[in-house]
């Protein structure tokens, strides 16, 4: 049911989007685009990296030890207690916390509105208005915007194998693999100008401009470390500025020849669209332990990243991918996972440590990522 219902918004969000549109020689081009076909139900053992689950944190210990690391403020709380009213006969929730990288979501980065490659290629039928959020078929050739889709899954991978309980520290509530929202369900994220999204992120008048772009490198060199700077939340590190947050990426941006690094940002941008709507929470520290928290603004130290298709970081090339020529701006690919000593890179990352090379033309350019974020939570039962 929480399927359909998903399907029936979306079909009416594309009736009901008729914001700013895109080009229009864009439109036309982009009707012939196809939808690529993934299954991550049926590739999880073989492309999931396992390892970026690593390391896991129990009772305020390191349980089991990892490449990933830890946030700084994560819970340190041997014992929890949660809910519960004394005076009212209601015993609380005892137990001990716990923290790891929970794989919870899925984000597909399309060419094509209403195409769900993590649902095998679907491709909704919206007779009449194909038109609506199309945006450029990117990397044609010298267009001066580039412009992309996202349909975000729950793929709580723990649960769904029953690896906890139901409802044993989810990161959001959700225990199954399900659709939750499609960016062409919001008419900013079509608005080529990004004057709608100032109703949503009114803060992107002071950070979307050249000044701001400064810290950058910053981000950058710090994100590509491993420590990606929460405070400049309006830059994605080495993947370009989070504002606006429309699907357009125009004054350079949308022109560099790296396109896994130009639906990374794509990505982050749609989920920091998803915290400010409040659909992704705070999950870490002692305040979130029993309930998660409101968090409007994206907190990137909490995300980890799989390119999940069509090449997953996991392992190489996809089997017949050609290797990048040499003529390319492309790095030769060389033992992919080892460059961080684990399969998943953190927000903001350069694309040249991970995967500048994991496009595949034509059967693989919209590409789906599998999304880690850290859950600190209370894991016990009412006595």
């Amino acid at each position: 049911m929480k399927f359909l219902g998903a399907i029936a918004s979306l079909v009416l969000g594309a009736a009901l989007s008729f914001g700013p549109s895109a080009p229009a020689h864009a439109q036309g081009e982009a009707l012939n685009i196809g939808c690529n076909s993934y299954n991550p139900l049926e590739t999880m053992f073989s492309d999931v990296c396992w390892s970026g689950m690593f390391p896991i944190r129990l009772a305020g210990g390191t349980f089991m030890s990892g490449k990933s690391g830890v946030p700084a403020d994560a819970t340190r709380k041997v014992v929890c207690a949660c809910g519960g009213d004394i005076k009212k006969g209601q015993l609380p929730r005892i137990g001990f916390t716990i923290g790891f990288w929970a794989p919870s979501k899925i984000m597909d980065v399309t060419r094509k509105p209403y195409c769900m490659p993590s649902l095998g290629g679907i491709e909704m039928p919206v007779a009449g208005v194909d038109f609506l959020n199309s945006g450029a078929n990117r990397g044609r050739n010298d267009r001066q915007e580039a412009f992309a889709n996202w349909v975000l899954y729950s793929f709580p991978i723990v649960y769904l194998l029953r690896l906890l309980d139901d409802g044993a520290c989810p990161s959001d509530g959700l225990t199954d693999f399900d659709l939750i929202q499609a960016s062409p369900l919001y008419p900013n994220w079509n608005d080529v100008l990004g004057r709608y999204t100032t109703f949503i992120n009114p803060e992107m008048l002071l950070f979307a401009n050249a000044t701001s772009l400064f810290a950058m490198p910053i981000d950058a060199a710090a994100s590509t470390a491993g420590k990606p700077i929460n405070n400049m939340f309006w830059t994605a590190g080495a993947w370009g500025p989070v504002y606006p947050i429309t699907g357009f990426f125009g004054n350079g941006v949308g022109n560099m020849k790296d396109n896994v690094g130009f639906t990374s940002l794509t990505a982050v941008r749609g989920l920091s669209l998803m915290h400010r709507l409040g659909f992704l929470n705070e999950t870490i520290g002692n305040d979130s332990l029993c309930e998660r928290q409101m968090r409007p603004i994206i907190r990137k130290d909490a995300y980890r990243w799989q390119l999940l298709a069509p090449s997953p970081e996991s392992d190489g090339r996809l089997p017949g991918a050609p290797p990048p020529a040499a003529t390319t701006s492309q790095v030769q690919e060389v033992n992919p996972p080892s460059r961080f000593s684990t399969c998943t890179h953190p927000t903001g990352s350069s694309t040249a440590a991970w995967g500048v090379w994991r496009d595949v033309p034509a059967t693989g350019e919209d590409h789906s990522y599998l999304i880690f974020q850290w859950t600190d939570c209370c894991f016990g039962a009412t006595p």
